[in-house]
């Protein structure tokens, strides 16, 4: 009986996160025709609003905690975890970011016009792309925006709280000597089940964490940097989220 409920929800919520998606990329060209500045900001707080709508619909509570350092503007990483990233990041960003996104969002139908609107899209097997999209992302930095990266690169679909980090965050942050702010998303295998397609209501936690300041940092510095990322967010998943704390206690 669990998994009929859970299965006739998820359907629920699907075809609410489709409309949802279709309404707001209506009112994109609206915003389109302002510079690009009002037109992201109009853009995110459309986003942000419409997810809002969305997750209360589905009683998905998602609750915001500590506050994010905007100025200067910083290299924001955290814990990539399944489906909820999108809709919760949304949320959480009160601002908007310039987000990398891998260039299969943009074969997506609504989804991909969406994407294109205000992502750097790469394609992952491709160095000559990743290289192209973190260049992008490096001039919109010294422009003033912040921007996006789950430094895991993909989904985790394994056991463990957190995947390898790659370097490219934590390089981009260096070179412009911009302040690394992390993040953690806690609880979202509570709502997705791990590996599936099946959500369930409840609450889903994003937590702002401290900046890191990386002025004076040089490239010598970027191992140290990125284990000391990985580990302040593995201990807050191993601490407070209820599928990593049993391992951890174990």
């Amino acid at each position: 009986m669990f998994k009929l409920l859970s299965a006739i929800y998820s359907v629920y919520l699907g075809l609410l996160f489709g409309l949802s998606l279709v309404l707001v990329a209506l009112t994109y060209p609206l915003a389109i025709c302002l510079g690009e500045r009002r037109k992201l900001a109009a853009i995110y707080a459309i986003n942000r609003y419409a997810m809002r709508i969305w997750s209360w619909l589905c009683g998905i509570h998602v609750r915001i905690e500590g506050q994010a350092q905007w100025t200067p503007a910083p290299v924001i990483v955290g814990n990539h975890c399944n489906m909820l990233d999108m809709p919760v990041c949304a949320i959480a960003c009160a601002h908007p970011v310039k987000v990398l996104a891998k260039a299969e969002f943009a074969k997506l139908p609504v989804l991909g016009f969406m994407f294109r609107t205000f992502a750097v899209l790469v394609e992952r097997e491709s160095a000559e792309s990743r290289r192209a999209g973190v260049k992008v992302l490096n001039a919109a930095l010294q422009d003033g925006w912040p921007i996006f990266m789950f430094p895991e690169g993909t989904r985790n679909r394994g056991n463990t709280p957190l995947q390898d980090f790659k370097d490219g965050a934590f390089r981009t942050a260096i070179a412009a000597q911009a302040p690394i702010q992390p993040f953690v998303q806690l609880r979202m295998r509570r709502i997705q089940r791990h590996n599936t397609l099946l959500f369930r209501p409840g609450l889903i936690i994003f937590r702002w964490l401290a900046p890191i300041d990386t002025r004076g940092m040089s490239d010598a510095d970027l191992p140290a940097l990125r284990a000391r990322v990985y580990a302040l967010l593995e201990t807050e998943l191993r601490r407070d989220d209820p599928d990593f704390a049993a391992t951890a206690a174990q």
